[in-house]
């Protein structure tokens, strides 16, 4: 009779334990012990802040294409707003170096990967893009 008590209480005292471990788990937490200095009661403002695209995730203002010695896509003059971001992508077929110039700005390009040229158009007029070799891709209208 005594071993069945002893087993009734030790069940009755580990369905305390455990209802009361569990009621402590709804309601308001408590707050956290810290080891520095408590916040100040001053109002705080959220910032807000937004994505900037980095140079490589700008979308292209022009494109162009370079296949068989011939500009297949993004070939004539293209305005360019001055002061604007630029982003030119060129794709070509052959190993070769892109000058802008009156920029002075070049890139080297590989076969059937792009490559972006970025810069901020701050001089007016129309500067040519073309290869090392001497293939006109295009032109920029800067106004």
């Amino acid at each position: 009779m005594r071993r069945k008590a002893a087993v009734t209480t030790a069940a009755m005292t580990a369905a305390i334990v455990i209802g009361a471990g569990l009621a402590g788990c709804g309601g308001e937490p408590e707050p956290a012990a810290t080891d520095g200095p408590l916040p100040s009661a001053a109002p705080t403002t959220a910032a807000t802040v937004s994505p900037t695209p980095s140079p490589t995730a700008a979308e292209p203002t022009v494109r162009v294409a370079v296949k068989g010695g011939k500009v297949v896509s993004g070939k004539g003059r293209h305005d360019v707003k001055l002061g604007s971001r630029v982003v030119i992508e060129i794709v070509t077929d052959v190993a070769d170096e892109v000058h802008l110039h009156g920029y002075d700005k070049e890139i080297r390009v590989r076969p059937g990967t792009p490559a972006r040229l970025t810069f901020t158009a701050d001089i007016p007029g129309v500067f040519e893009l073309e290869l090392h070799s001497g293939l006109l891709l295009c032109e920029l209208q800067v106004r």
